[in-house]
């Protein structure tokens, strides 16, 4: 069973759920559980391991900057900062449980599986091989050294082999399948009825004023002014810079001898190719006789044109589709191709067969041109493009630094960094902190900025703000528009429209209690429906997936209790529509059934995944119950 196990850790879907956890880890910054904690303070301990200060402090940045990245800097996630401390610990301690847990019970990761399963990682691929460059790439950026990561892959695959154990060797029984099924594939034979509001509005609805002057002065919040403000605002971009700039020709060229590999024409060439197909719809879903006829043919029409012969007989007599030839470069050249084409140095070369999505192919080259360096004047303009772009970014970084030295030296104005860099101060219209304008304050960026603290009361100039990749500001309040409250007179036509509405789904929701307790007495309910001038409608019967009516409808269909035993045959109930209700009649109620073998055989593994799961959870829960966890102090 455990060599079973340790052979399922190296297949896909244990590399799966291993690669999330351990990218989650990284994002988290468990590298630092992996840290002597000599001289920290301890918050926790574990069977007697203990959990530095200095580990919680790395986890929970950590954990943070994964939560500012997906909600933002100003959500209620990211600004709770004990929540998230308790979160950061809370996984520190699950680690070490799982972790003490898994070697107690005797499991083990070799080193090999360790470079199997490194090296198997898409994240650190290149064309379908490990990437050293790539690897180190990806570990700079989480702040891993290269040890801590191996440590962390092996206590990862560690902590999943019992996990791996219980999903593989769980199942589910037939009877366990077909009442899932019977349950997921229900059909239900429904009727309804629509009550839109509109029905209730279209009749005479009288508001009083004592009834808009009571609304008024109990939600006096809702007619308020929005707090505005408009800012001045010194502007440094790398496309204005870049206009003011005019170089010499003398320059450009000699940017252009500077940048020479930057304007040379790579090597060309004009392919053909054939592809050998394999009859399945994908390519590893092949059978292993269509594998081996596919290679074959491949080989031999290989063969037949490195002895010269023509491309179009030779796809036509070994069963290959003709790909017309066509001029490319090796980075124009799909992926997949691109290893092929570089074999290829002069006109007549064919390439060893390959394997691509389709199938086989192979490719000749009909004709090769060498790199081809342009001369200045036939890429001037791009020479200067490029020239233009490059000096001005340089300047823009050095602007961007005084100009954040001046304003944050001198906060109180604008002035002395605006006649410094030779920038103009300008001014932004009126605008709100939630809603965008059509200037600067369409950024909600300035808008934070602008009703902030530090900029709005305390009138300091405000830190250097990126708008764009190419565009920064500093801004300063102009002025500042309070918020007021309407008066009534220009609210009064909004509350009485707004009460009509009220009032309308008031009496639209009584109605549909009305008339369900008609029809749950046994009146006819096309009849019903008639005398009110609306419609009944009949669905039929409809699975619990289905999109051809109102999901509202659908819901409290597959909600009501079976009318097997309800005195008329009908169960009926009201749910509320975007426009109104809607009153549903449960009629009768069809057992799913299974469709095939193949749908039987889904069911089922999706069953044995669920099961082993809860397993997996109930084992992870109990580790953590019968450990002697102390926290030392609050995570906060």
């Amino acid at each position: 069973m455990l060599q079973t196990i340790r052979e399922h850790t190296q297949g896909w879907i244990a590399g799966t759920i291993i690669t999330v956890i351990i990218l989650t880890f990284a994002l988290w910054g468990i590298h630092s559980y992996f840290i002597s904690g000599t001289g920290n303070i301890n918050v926790a301990e574990v069977n007697g391991v203990e959990i530095t200060k200095e580990q919680l402090a790395v986890s929970y940045e950590r954990l943070r900057r994964q939560v500012q990245n997906q909600y933002g800097s100003t959500n209620a996630i990211t600004t709770n900062e004990s929540a998230l401390k308790t979160r950061a610990l809370q996984s520190l301690i699950d680690m070490e449980v799982l972790k003490q847990a898994s070697t107690a019970d005797g499991y083990l990761i070799s080193d090999q599986q360790i470079n199997i399963y490194l090296q198997s990682m898409p994240e650190f691929q290149v064309d379908g091989q490990f990437s050293l460059d790539r690897f180190q790439e990806i570990l700079s950026s989480t702040l891993l050294s290269t040890s801590e990561f191996l440590e962390l892959i092996r206590t990862s695959l560690l902590i999943d082999q019992p996990k791996l154990g219980l999903v593989f060797s769980s199942f589910s029984l037939p009877d366990e399948t077909t009442s899932v099924i019977s349950l997921v594939n229900q059909e239900r034979d429904i009727d309804s009825i629509s009550i839109p509001t509109q029905y209730f509005l279209s009749q005479p609805i009288v508001i009083s004023s004592g009834k808009i002057k009571e609304y008024y002065d109990q939600n006096k919040s809702d007619f308020m002014t929005p707090e505005q403000a408009n800012v001045e605002y010194i502007e440094l971009s790398v496309k204005e810079l870049s206009s003011k700039f005019n170089p010499t020709d003398a320059m450009l060229k000699s940017f252009y001898n500077e940048n020479i590999n930057s304007y040379t024409q790579p090597t060309q060439w004009k392919i053909a190719r054939i592809e050998f197909s394999l009859p399945a719809s994908l390519a590893d879903k092949a059978t292993q006789d269509e594998m081996r006829q596919a290679i074959k043919n491949a080989e031999l029409a290989a063969k037949a044109l490195q002895d010269g012969g023509d491309l179009t007989k030779v796809a036509s007599q070994y069963s290959g589709n003709l790909v017309n030839a066509s001029w490319m470069s090796l980075s124009q050249a799909p992926a997949e191709l691109q290893k092929a084409i570089s074999g290829l140095s002069k006109s007549g070369d064919v390439s060893e067969p390959f394997k691509t999505a389709k199938g086989f192919t192979i490719i000749q080259a009909i004709e090769v041109q060498e790199p081809k360096m342009l001369s200045f004047d036939v890429v001037k303009d791009k020479v200067r493009e490029s020239y233009v772009r490059q000096h001005a970014e340089e300047k823009f970084t050095d602007l961007k630094d005084q100009l954040a030295d001046l304003t944050y030296e001198h906060p109180d104005s604008l002035q002395l960094a605006a006649k410094t860099l030779n920038l103009p101060i300008q001014t932004s219209e009126l605008f709100a902190k939630n809603k965008a304008g059509k200037d600067i304050s369409q950024y909600k960026k300035t808008r934070d900025a602008a009703f902030s603290n530090d900029v709005m009361n305390l009138q300091n100039n405000s830190d250097v703000i990126q708008l764009t990749p190419d565009t920064v500001i500093v801004l300063r309040i102009k002025s500042h528009v309070a918020s007021a409250l309407l008066p009534l007179n220009q609210v009064s036509k909004q509350i009485e429209d707004k009460l009509k509405v009220s009032e309308a789904e008031n009496r639209a929701d009584k109605f549909s209690e009305d008339l369900m307790a008609k029809l749950q007495s046994g009146s006819d309910p096309q009849q019903l429906a008639a005398s009110y001038k609306l419609k009944w409608n009949s669905t039929g019967f409809i699975g619990r997936y289905s999109n051809k009516i109102d999901t509202a409808i659908l819901d409290l269909a597959f909600s009501l209790p079976n009318p097997m035993n309800a005195q008329n045959k009908t169960t009926y109930g009201v749910t509320r529509l975007p426009n109104g209700y809607a009153i549903v009649a449960l009629k009768s109620v069809k057992p799913g059934v299974i469709a095939d073998q193949k749908q039987a055989a889904v069911y089922a593994e999706q069953i044995q995944n669920s099961e082993g799961l809860l397993e997996y959870e109930l084992y992870k829960r109990s580790q953590i119950d019968n450990s002697k966890i102390k926290v030392n102090i609050p995570a906060s």
